[in-house]
């Protein structure tokens, strides 16, 4: 419960500072705080975890949608694109951690640590 509490102070202050809900509350975070991982919104996480976070999950799923739709058809191999899916996601994993460290720079965010736990 604590960091519930600590989560909503955070994503309070996001919307006060005008953000819309699908910049500080993304998909992939509302689905993280859904299934009970404690992790705090991409404003409030390093550059690198942001990188990484968005890195992991894109190469996945964008190599897992690009085989079945394109490359399987060819008949290459599953494990022959995954150095492409790795640069995508290591790209959008980038793009996404600058963006998000630009939005806390602009905004002027404290950090995570000073909403407290409880």
């Amino acid at each position: 419960m604590e960091f519930q509490s600590q989560l909503h102070r955070a994503l309070a202050l996001l919307s006060q500072r005008g953000l819309p809900r699908n910049r500080y509350e993304p998909p992939l975070f509302r689905l993280l705080w859904k299934i009970g991982v404690e992790v705090p919104p991409p404003h409030y996480m390093s550059f690198a975890k942001v990188a990484i976070s968005y890195a992991g999950w894109f190469a996945v799923f964008w190599w897992g949608f690009i085989w079945v739709l394109v490359w399987s058809r060819q008949g290459r191999a599953m494990g022959d694109d995954v150095l492409v899916a790795v640069a995508a996601g290591a790209f959008f994993g980038l793009i996404m951690a600058w963006f998000y460290e630009r939005d806390r720079k602009k905004l002027r965010l404290p950090a995570w640590e000073s909403f407290g736990r409880g």
